[in-house]
């Protein structure tokens, strides 16, 4: 096994004057495919150095479609061949959290999906080595990069700070959600980050209601979460609902935005009734998921950070931490009420 990675100078030097980032690929699923390994096929300045898979047909299938020589099935024997700038650890947190945590300890930078862990627990801990090792991490919470939201957040607070935002994640699920994780960190964690991201600012207080509807399991949410910038976020969750919709609304001074994330955005002005209407595809100047959807900016972060040495990156595990946290209070107070 390869020698423990440290943070010295020298290596951040070394990697600021590299022209392409080699990153080490662990998981060759639906989601990893679907959005990660385009965003990155789609940057000239990386290299996918090695990809590793315990099911050979999807790492095989994977590996030809983006032409990656070094296919490995022990992830542990991938790093040390490999000597990745950084990796890729692409799968559900009750398979990943032993991966992630190993990554940490030897020193490597890591992307993640989200959620941070199976617990709140997991993800203090993968935020401790993460500091202590000083890795840069990202989780992928995209929809802070939706160049539609980022487009309506931009020219909400031109006119003021944000007074309240709203986001509804909605969809037709009547049935008990029977993964590892639970809605709540699975899916809810969405919304409840995207209101962080929205408010700007620390939360200070959460009040929240839940109920079962027609499942056993919560998959009805609302949550009332105050920030110490005096904005005031609404997250409404409901898996019991007749379509699927993430949806957002921004209020500052004399404006606001009403946007379905995956479809057109809203902007009011000065008592406009019929405001400006934005595509969320136009805005991205593409039809692709990844894209539109905020994947590709979000795996940009990550690339350049690797480049510099210094996180720009706009979910590092400690502050996706926080997203974490507010669920667990969630949860904790539908516990505490008798839900």
């Amino acid at each position: 096994m390869g020698k423990k990675r440290s943070k010295t100078s020298k290596k951040t030097s070394r990697r600021s004057k590299k022209r392409t980032v080699r990153v080490a690929m662990i998981g060759a699923g639906g989601m990893a495919n679907a959005v990660h390994y385009p965003s990155l096929a789609s940057f000239d300045d990386v290299t996918i150095a090695g990809i590793c898979d315990i099911d050979e047909g999807r790492l095989n299938e994977t590996a030809d479609k983006y032409s990656i020589e070094k296919r490995y099935t022990d992830y542990r024997r991938m790093i040390d061949e490999v000597a990745p700038d950084g990796v890729y650890a692409v799968g559900p947190p009750h398979i990943m959290y032993d991966i992630w945590v190993w990554l940490l300890q030897q020193g490597l930078n890591i992307y993640t999906e989200k959620p941070m862990g199976m617990s709140f627990h997991q993800a203090r801990m993968l935020a401790y080595l993460a500091e202590e090792h000083g890795c840069i991490t990202q989780v992928s919470f995209q929809r802070r990069n939706s160049p539609l939201l980022v487009k309506m957040r931009k020219a909400c607070l031109a006119r003021g700070p944000i007074v309240h935002a709203i986001c509804e994640f909605h969809k037709c699920n009547l049935v008990p959600y029977t993964g590892s994780s639970g809605f709540m960190i699975d899916d809810a964690i969405h919304a409840i980050d995207t209101v962080r991201w929205m408010c700007g600012g620390e939360v200070v207080d959460v009040q929240s209601r839940t109920k079962r509807a027609c499942v056993p399991d919560i998959n009805w949410i609302h949550a009332d979460i105050q920030f110490d910038t005096g904005a005031i976020g609404f997250v409404q969750v409901n898996m019991s609902s007749g379509r699927r919709v993430f949806r957002v609304q921004m209020h500052a001074p004399g404006i606001s935005t009403d946007a379905e994330v995956e479809g057109k955005g809203y902007l009011y002005k000065d008592n406009d009734y019929h405001g400006d209407v934005f595509d969320t595809k136009e805005v991205a100047g593409s039809n692709e998921n990844y894209v539109f959807g905020g994947f590709q900016s979000k795996n940009r972060e990550f690339i350049d950070s690797l480049k510099t040495g210094k996180t720009v990156c706009s979910s590092p595990y400690s502050d996706a931490i926080k997203t974490m946290e507010v669920a667990d209070i969630i949860l904790a107070q539908s516990i505490l009420s008798g839900i």
